[in-house]
C-alpha cells in the first residue's frame, strides 16, 4: 500500500477560526489550532489574553460567535445529517462533553459529597455505570493521585492541592479523549502547586492528550510538547518550548517572558 492512500491522521483537536466577543469586545480573533494525540500543549500569556476563553469555547462552556471545535473528528455541539451539521440539543452536548475532562481553577467539587461520590456521579449517570464498576474506577483513580486513603472524605477536609487531584480524578473517571486544564494551580498555596503538577506530569507521561492553560513557565518548559503563547485574543507564538523560551520569534513573546523571569527572579 502507498503512503498515498493511507487514511490521514485525525488530530485529537481542531480549533477551526474560532472567534468571541463580550460586549463588543474582541476577545478571540479567529484562533485556528490542531493538536496531535498524546501531546501536550501549555498555552500561556498575559491575563486577558483570551486563554480561558478559548478553553471554554473548545468544549461549548462558551458558545464562539464563529468557527468550530473538533475533537477526535467530532464537530462539538454539531452532529451531522447528511452534508450539514445541526446543533445538537443539550443532552447530546452532554454526551460529547462526557469524552472532554475539564479542570478549573476552583475546584468545583460538591461539597456535600465524599471524594468517591463526586467521582462516581458522572460515570453512572452518563456512562451507565454499575455501583461496583465505578467504585471500582473511583477507587484505583484516587490511588493513581495519591490520595488512596481519602476516599471517603469530604472537600471541606482536603487541602485545596488534595481537592484539585480529586477534581482531576473525577475527569479521568469519564476515560477522556482530551483534558483540558484552566490555570489548575492559579488557587492553590505555593506548597501545594507542586502536588498538582506531579499529577499532570504523570498524565503527559502516560500519553494523555492535554491542553494546559499555565502561569507555571517551569512546567511548561518541562512536560508541553509544544507551547503557545496568545495575546490579544490571538495566537501568536507556537512551538516547542526549548524554542518558544530561549529563541522567541515575536517580540511580544519576549517582552512577555522578561517580564515573568524577572518576577520569578524577585520572588526568589
Amino acid at each position: 500500500m502507498s503512503n498515498a492512500s493511507l487514511p490521514a491522521t485525525i488530530p485529537a483537536v481542531s480549533a477551526r477560526g474560532i472567534g468571541k466577543s463580550f460586549h463588543g469586545k474582541r476577545v478571540l480573533d479567529g484562533i485556528s489550532l490542531e493538536i496531535e494525540k498524546g501531546q501536550t500543549v501549555c498555552i500561556i500569556g498575559p491575563s486577558g489574553s483570551g486563554k480561558s476563553t478559548f478553553l471554554r469555547c473548545l468544549n461549548r462552556l462558551e458558545i464562539p460567535d464563529e468557527g468550530l471545535s473538533v475533537i477526535d473528528g467530532e464537530p462539538i455541539g454539531y452532529g451531522r445529517r447528511g452534508d450539514h451539521l445541526v446543533e445538537l440539543s443539550a443532552r447530546g452536548l452532554a454526551r460529547q462533553r462526557a469524552h472532554i475532562g475539564m479542570v478549573f481553577q476552583s475546584f468545583n467539587l460538591f461539597p456535600h459529597l465524599t471524594a468517591r461520590q463526586n467521582i462516581v456521579e458522572a460515570p453512572r449517570a452518563i456512562l451507565g455505570l454499575g455501583r461496583e464498576e465505578s467504585d471500582a474506577r473511583a477507587a484505583e483513580l484516587m490511588q493513581r493521585v495519591g490520595l488512596a486513603d481519602k476516599l471517603d472524605a469530604y472537600p471541606e477536609t482536603l487541602s485545596g492541592g488534595q481537592q484539585q487531584r480529586v477534581a482531576i480524578a473525577r475527569a479521568l473517571a469519564m476515560q477522556p479523549k482530551v483534558m483540558l486544564f484552566d490555570e489548575p494551580t492559579s488557587a492553590l498555596d505555593p506548597e501545594m502547586v507542586d502536588e498538582v503538577l506531579t499529577v499532570i506530569r504523570g498524565l503527559a507521561s502516560d500519553g494523555m492528550t492535554m491542553i494546559v492553560v499555565t502561569h507555571e513557565m517551569g512546567f511548561a518548559r518541562e512536560v508541553a510538547d509544544r507551547v503557545v503563547f496568545m495575546d490579544g485574543g490571538s495566537v501568536v507564538e507556537d512551538g516547542p518550548p526549548r524554542e518558544v523560551f530561549t529563541a522567541p520569534r515575536h517580540e511580544r513573546t519576549r517582552n512577555f517572558l522578561e517580564k515573568v523571569i524577572t518576577k520569578e527572579r524577585a520572588a526568589l
